[in-house]
């Protein structure tokens, strides 16, 4: 029960990463904010991991949505959130010179924009706690471009650089702000995607060093590493969870 007693808030939890670590909080004590667009999926979700788990439905891209969406936390929690997890996002993928710019925009909103949003909105409270953990999720594109991928890999590189800021001004106060940054996750958008032949798997295993993808449980266990007292000396930390993708130079 290594976050025994830890209010939490999930972006993104109803499905694929955001799950895995939703369910690992679960799992380890703490009380967890369900979020996605979806109330219904939201309701769901929290009745399947119980551990008085809250629901709570919001379109991040709109920054209004994101302030409610703290605020419904702080409430449901009586005004103390102890572990944000920033995941909600979603990738475009266009060539360059025809992504919309609607769509770019819309991308950063989601991916980049709404975790400094309810970064600030919940990091207050944690800063005159002097105590809480923040973890961006992010990904090996944040350092690894990838061709046809320009909103996303612009967003993850800024949530980067947005870990790294924060971390360094808060510091001292005993907030900790990370990123964790996975690779290839065998996750049902992942595998709907392979479904229509817009991935080959056995290629992405072939080119992991360890030979397979990872999946969301994996992910989760990593999560919850970095919000428990065991990383209480990591902060401002990009850490990558990819099975060596990045690290693989060979051609």
């Amino acid at each position: 029960m290594r976050l025994a007693g830890k209010h939490a808030v999930v972006t993104g939890s109803t499905k694929g990463i955001g799950l895995g670590i939703a369910r690992a909080f679960v799992r380890e004590g703490a009380r967890v904010v369900i979020h996605s667009r979806s109330a219904a999926d939201c309701a769901r979700v929290a009745k399947e991991l119980g551990g008085d788990c809250v629901p709570i439905a919001a379109d991040l891209a709109r920054s209004d949505e994101v302030r409610r969406l703290a605020l419904e936390a702080l409430a449901a929690f009586g005004d103390r959130v102890d572990i944000l997890v920033n995941n909600a996002g979603q990738p475009r993928v266009a060539p360059s010179e025809e992504l919309p710019e609607a769509d770019y925009r819309y991308t950063l909103d989601l991916n980049l924009n709404a975790y400094f949003l309810l970064a600030q909105a919940l990091g207050r409270g944690m800063l005159a706690r002097k105590s809480g953990t923040i973890i961006n999720v992010g990904s090996m594109n944040g350092t690894m471009p990838f061709p046809q991928r320009l909103a996303y890999c612009v967003s993850k590189a800024g949530v980067n650089m947005l870990t790294r800021v924060l971390a360094i001004e808060w510091a001292a106060a005993g907030v900790r702000v990370n990123c964790l940054a996975p690779g290839y996750v065998e996750t049902e958008f992942i595998g709907g995607l392979r479904d229509k032949g817009l991935l080959d798997f056995e290629a992405l295993a072939r080119r992991t060093p360890m030979g397979r993808l990872g999946t969301p449980a994996e992910i989760g266990e990593a999560a919850v590493f970095l919000a428990s007292d065991a990383a209480s000396f990591v902060t401002g930390e990009v850490f990558t969870v990819d099975g060596g993708w990045s690290a693989y130079g060979y051609v």
